[in-house]
């Protein structure tokens, strides 16, 4: 099924929402002229989305999350198991949980945009997505699936909402790295038995992403990281970061049907941590850095 005719360099978005005043702010965001050309059509619902469909490809779907009847993740997930896989499909939404953001992040979302949202925030995700190659024709090759420092960063980003952040993949994360206190994730296998991976985050990337989760103040998150004292609240979060990344972190190291197990500090002379970081197993190594914060550590091995 190929696009619905437009002007030659006009690219079509497809808004869902089933807020009349929504569709109407995301309509005159996109029809400014910092994206160029940009047709706009807005429907009330996922059933209605699909019908759309039926007379042609968008170039981007814009979903809200929580609507009447058929959800955004469920239209987003309906639209997958129609053939549309090269369909870029994001999401405007309050949603914030971080388990249903990463589900949304699995199926291949574009991107997450929070409401409420400035321009120049869904400006630059509607703008990332429209500056790819156009959507292929029906029986065409896909793309890989998202991979890597990709998927993690897109992760991240619905973990920490509005936090600006880089990921920097393959800088390895050695003995060298290890902070007074570390962050140890363990998994194990489905059917039980030994431990098959880990994860480790050192104590800046810990109150990074834990104190960035729960919108702790900045200055309290700069002063765990320097005095090397996260808060009970920010070590439940990076618990929970690992936690909630279980597919994604699994991916990353070829390892399948695994569970979180857990998760606890350990200090830098954690004997089994060392050997860990120190190792050259199948592993994945970033760097994550946040303004004003400095750089942490993160790693996923496979046991």
């Amino acid at each position: 099924m190929s696009t619905l005719a437009s002007p030659v360099g006009t690219r079509r978005v497809l808004v869902v929402d089933d807020s009349r005043a929504m569709q109407a702010i995301i309509r005159r965001v996109l029809e400014s002229q910092a994206l160029g050309r940009t047709e706009v059509e807005t429907v009330a619902s996922g059933e209605a989305a699909l019908d759309a469909l039926e007379r042609g490809l968008p170039n981007l779907i814009v979903s809200d999350w929580h609507m009447p009847g058929m959800s955004g993740i469920e239209l987003l997930q309906t639209v997958r198991q129609l053939g549309h896989s090269d369909l870029a499909v994001g999401f405007v939404t309050t949603e914030t949980t971080p388990s249903l953001l990463q589900q949304a992040l699995t199926n291949g979302a574009a991107f997450i945009v929070h409401k409420p949202f400035h321009d120049h925030e869904l400006l630059a995700a509607v703008g990332n997505v429209l500056s790819r190659p156009a959507v292929a024709e029906p029986g065409a090759v896909s793309p890989e699936p998202v991979q890597g420092v990709r998927a993690l960063r897109r992760f991240i980003q619905a973990w920490m909402p509005g936090v600006p952040f880089r990921v920097i993949e393959g800088e390895k994360f050695d003995s060298t790295h290890l902070t007074s206190q570390n962050l140890l994730a363990v998994y194990s296998p489905e059917e039980g038995g030994n431990l098959c991976a880990l994860a480790a985050a050192n104590l800046p990337a810990l109150c990074m992403l834990g104190g960035s989760a729960i919108q702790a103040d900045p200055k309290d998150i700069r002063r765990a990281i320097q005095d090397g004292t996260p808060s009970q609240e920010m070590i439940d979060s990076g618990i929970a970061f690992f936690r909630d990344m279980t597919p994604l972190l699994l991916s990353q190291i070829g390892v399948s049907d695994a569970r979180f197990k857990g998760a606890n500090l350990v200090a830098r002379d954690f004997a089994k941590l060392r050997a860990a970081v120190d190792s050259s197993v199948a592993r994945a190594d970033y760097r994550l850095s946040v303004p004003g914060y400095g750089d942490g550590r993160l790693v996923f091995i496979r046991a």
